[in-house]
């Protein structure tokens, strides 16, 4: 079986190369891949999975995407469904609210500069070019709130700093006015591909509401919790994700094990 693991820091390979071929790919932007002064739609990312899989000769393979990274998963399961046999979508930060009125879905407060930052008003373009490895830092403990996590936030925030703040400024700057945000809700329900939603109890990142959200809204998804898992168990806590996410690719009916609830 092939397995296409979309952009996104993850532990799952050593585990999953025992049983499938695995294709992964750094995004545009990041990492080695080239980065472009422009073209951080949805639809270009969409672009750059299809291609890495005509590339790596796959023509059929399940899917995995976490949190950002899920709404071109599900793009992609739900535009080209000949191209996903399973899909897994892991802490998925997809809008699933309506869009408001615009004077309420503006996104004045990312450009503003402020006297101070506290939470989440990090999110923010003068504090990202101020202080990007703070940032960082802050996002990550925020991620990986279990405890005895710093290994964890220590290796993932030596990834972070290859990051170019002004390529996700960027990014956020073509995706709120192309109103990305709302595409992959739009698409959700047309989805056909067996899907699994993942998500960690205490996520204070991406709420659970919303992985039920998308569970709910995806004909026949299921929902598995990670008992007290933070914004991503699979990178946290790989030993007790990763038997899971083996049996789903493989078939096998989803059970409840040690840490981890099905709710759905």
């Amino acid at each position: 079986m092939e397995l296409c693991r979309l952009p996104g820091v993850g532990s799952h390979g050593p585990a999953l190369t025992r049983w499938f071929r695995v294709v992964t790919f750094d995004p545009r932007g990041a990492g080695r891949s080239d980065r472009p002064q422009s073209g951080y739609r949805l639809d270009d990312h969409l672009a750059d999975a299809v291609a890495v899989m005509q590339a790596a000769g796959v023509a059929r393979a399940s899917v995995i995407a976490g949190s950002s990274g899920a709404n071109v998963a599900a793009l992609l399961a739900a535009r080209l469904p000949d191209l996903v046999e399973r899909l897994i979508l892991i802490a998925p930060a997809i809008r699933v609210e309506p869009a408001g009125p615009p004077e309420e879905d503006n996104d004045t407060d990312f450009w503003i500069e402020r006297v101070s930052y506290k939470g989440w008003e990090r999110w923010n373009a003068p504090y990202w070019r101020r202080d990007w490895p703070g940032f960082a830092r802050w996002f990550l403990e925020a991620a990986f709130s279990e405890p005895d996590s710093q290994t964890v936030i220590d290796a993932v925030h030596t990834i972070a700093l290859g990051a170019d703040p002004e390529i996700l400024i960027q990014q956020h700057r073509e995706q709120h006015r192309g109103l990305d945000d709302l595409a992959a809700r739009a698409i959700l329900g047309t989805i056909s591909s067996p899907t699994l939603v993942l998500h960690g109890e205490l996520d204070q990142s991406v709420p659970l509401a919303v992985a039920n959200a998308v569970a709910a809204t995806i004909p026949g998804a299921a929902l598995a919790v990670v008992v007290g898992g933070g914004h991503r168990p699979d990178i946290r806590s790989p030993e007790l994700v990763n038997p899971l996410l083996v049996d789903y690719l493989r078939g096998q009916e989803l059970t409840a094990g040690a840490g981890i609830e099905i709710q759905h």
